[in-house]
């Protein structure tokens, strides 16, 4: 009876195994096929607002905000928004609107509230003042390029597209827990995306940065709408797909800064995302685990060593170090190669996902969301966009055949 155990437990790794062999071997593939491909501002395009929530100050955020300051494109603005007027980071802001004075760029300090999600309350405050019908939404931490607006408002030219994704990578400050941090975005949440938008497109945004046309927004309901929902960048994505429009991955990729100071910090981190994840797309969560399975091989396969259970950990090792290098090559990653910390990553990454498995709330600076009622309001959404279509539709129809 043990070996029979034993062996259902073999079998069970070796599956597992091997579906992490598949997705790795599609990560390779994926992003082999990706090239940045970033824009210049010489063709001629719509005005692009550029929206930036701040809050708090950090020894990155006077360098991540001026990259936004010295595009190359011919029409924008940068409206920057706090919610207190005694945010630290206000002072970042004047400085940079007194060293660029030839620039568009404005402050919007207003304590309104639409909703408990802060980061689309401000974003809200801040469109009341927004001049453009191309948005380009950027958190305070995201460092750009001279290209970054080109490259995002470029896939507007197609009338179909109401919102614009872009991956962002990891930025590390100088600390151990941040390049451990910075190694999950770069190693597998970038090669997550590729495989992901390859596969079958794409249909949400990131909330590092991303981009929306104004009428694909308030079609939605606008940030009004999204300060009620526990992820404002995926739920924006989803709402806009919705009601008929296209969402697309840029080819262009930002830096984000990864600030963390512990490693229970970051584990923290990374807990909340698996939980909002769980919460937008349940089982595409469950199912992140053939992205990193080593720990479960580990288990399943050594305690009775076969010459199958051996080959397939040491080619997910390989595959996975693989990938580091590719990643490395196809984007500029601005953090140190530490290759031999990647197997270690990798089981702190399932850990997280483990623990993302359980618990039904998530907690986000001062403000907790029920995931069971983000479900419930995403699945309205989806029902009120049914009915939309299908008035739609009939209003098209012949007379006779209504």
């Amino acid at each position: 009876m043990a070996l029979y155990v034993v062996s259902i437990w073999q079998v069970l790794g070796i599956v597992i195994g091997l579906a992490g062999l598949a997705y790795l071997l599609l990560a390779v593939r994926a992003t082999l096929m990706f090239r940045e491909r970033p824009e210049t501002g010489s063709e001629p395009r719509p005005g692009v607002s550029v929206l930036k929530p701040v809050y708090g100050d950090s020894p990155t955020l006077y360098q991540c905000l001026r990259s936004f300051c010295e595009q190359d494109y011919p029409l924008y603005e940068v409206i920057f928004g706090a919610h207190t007027p005694d945010d630290p980071a206000i002072a970042v802001v004047n400085r940079l609107i007194r060293e660029f004075p030839d620039r568009d760029l404005r402050l919007v300090v207003d304590g309104a509230l639409a909703g408990p999600n802060r980061k689309a309350a401000n974003l809200a405050n801040i469109m009341k003042t927004a001049k453009f019908d191309l948005i380009v939404l950027a958190d305070s931490d995201v460092r750009v390029d001279r290209n970054c607006i080109a490259s995002m408002a470029a896939p507007f030219d197609d009338a179909s597209v109401g919102a614009v994704a872009s991956i962002y990578k990891g930025w590390p400050i100088d600390n151990t827990p941040s390049r451990f941090g910075a190694a999950y975005l770069n190693d597998w949440f970038v090669p997550s995306v590729l495989v992901d938008s390859s596969l079958r497109g794409i249909d949400f945004v990131f909330g590092a940065m991303s981009a929306v046309r104004r009428e694909a927004l308030d079609a939605i309901g606008g940030f009004e709408m999204l300060a009620r929902c526990l992820a404002e960048d995926f739920s924006m994505g989803r709402f806009v797909a919705h009601r008929g429009w296209r969402v697309v991955l840029s080819p262009y990729a930002c830096d984000t800064v990864v600030a963390e100071k512990t490693f229970a910090e970051m584990f923290r981190h990374e807990v909340r995302w698996q939980r909002s994840e769980r919460a937008c797309r349940p089982f595409d969560q469950f199912m992140s685990v053939v992205t990193w399975p080593l720990p479960l091989l580990l288990v399943l396969l050594l305690p009775q060593p076969s010459i199958i259970g051996l080959a397939i950990i040491g080619a997910h090792i390989a595959l996975r170090l693989l990938l580091h290098v590719l990643v490395r090559r196809r984007f500029v990653i601005d953090a140190p190669s530490e290759i031999w910390l990647v197997p270690l990553r990798e089981c702190a990454c399932f850990f997280a996902w483990a623990a993302g498995l359980f618990g039904n709330r998530i907690v986000w600076g001062s403000e907790t969301f029920s995931i069971r009622a983000y479900r419930s309001l995403m699945a309205a959404d989806e029902r009120r966009s049914l009915e939309d279509a299908q008035l739609s539709q009939r209003s098209k129809a012949p007379l006779g055949t209504r």
